[in-house]
């Protein structure tokens, strides 16, 4: 069904508004994993297609209102929110996902920007315990990262130097980081330059949030969230119902549009990098 679209190409997928999107709209309060397949399915139902070169195409949904609903306010009325996903080590393909978000927006900046960087995809797709959880030890007030992946802090601060550049730039305000245990977070922020001040963290994974994580945090001013998201956003079981098994996801962003003086949501929606693996 898809190969008219892929032609064997690696491609981009922007979804566009999915707000606007009534199958979507009524689906609201799905898993992270489940809201994505099901946007990226209704976009492959509505695509239109762009060559980017040889072997990159860019998909996007036809009748999508995403610059509307960006450029109805001043940009200085709007807070848009990003997070990028990343499991494996690579600076292009960060790059690339900021680079991408900044254009299908048509924007200059970002107000902030969370990375979620797992070089290992060990948990649940969907983000729930599912089968076998009863294997999985859950640890009361511990949280692990990276647990298993060699030089994991050292090419996490290879991608946040990266990432501090756009913030010098001024193309982003504010970064956050994701699911990063105590001594990671200490580790990353005395490192840094532009040092992150938003950390997200899956209470799933610990249970309650980590006494030295939450010390540390309202030491160096670092704002505490939590969140719902799996490690792993797209993993290959996805894929391949998707009809995408000889791909693999290089990068996915999420990105929330706020109108800032009401609160409300205006726009959300993903681009994904869908790398050929043969």
């Amino acid at each position: 069904m898809l190969s008219h679209l892929l032609k064997d190409t690696s491609v981009i997928v922007s979804t566009g508004n999915v707000l606007n999107v009534n199958e979507l709209r009524k689906k609201a309060g799905q898993k992270p994993t489940d809201e994505l397949t099901d946007c990226l399915r209704s976009t492959f139902g509505e695509a239109e297609v762009t060559d980017l070169s040889p072997n990159r195409r860019l998909i996007t949904r036809r009748n999508n209102d995403l610059l509307e609903k960006v450029k109805q306010h001043p940009r200085a009325d709007i807070k848009i929110g990003a997070k990028i996903f990343l499991n494996r080590f690579s600076e292009p393909a960060l790059t690339e996902a900021v680079d991408k978000l900044l254009e299908m927006l048509n924007v200059s900046y970002l107000d902030n920007l969370i990375l979620a960087y797992h070089p290992t995809g060990d948990h649940n797709s969907n983000g729930s315990a599912g089968e076998g959880a009863e294997e999985q030890e859950v640890k009361e007030g511990v949280l692990e990262w990276a647990v298993g992946s060699d030089n994991a802090v050292g090419n996490l601060k290879k991608l946040w130097s990266l990432l501090e550049r756009y913030a010098a730039d001024g193309k982003i305000g504010q970064l956050g980081i994701a699911d990063l245990d105590a001594d990671s977070l200490m580790e990353l922020y005395e490192a840094s330059t532009v040092h992150p001040s938003i950390a997200q963290i899956n209470l799933a994974a610990c249970c309650v949030v980590p006494t030295q994580l939450q010390e540390y945090c309202n030491e160096n001013e670092i704002q505490l969230l939590t969140h719902s998201d799996p490690q792993e956003l797209l993993p290959r079981e996805v894929l391949n119902t998707l009809e995408l098994g000889s791909y693999g996801a290089g990068w996915t962003c999420r990105y929330q549009v706020h109108i800032k003086c009401r609160g409300v949501l205006a726009a959300k929606g993903f681009i994904v990098s869908l790398d050929r693996s043969n």
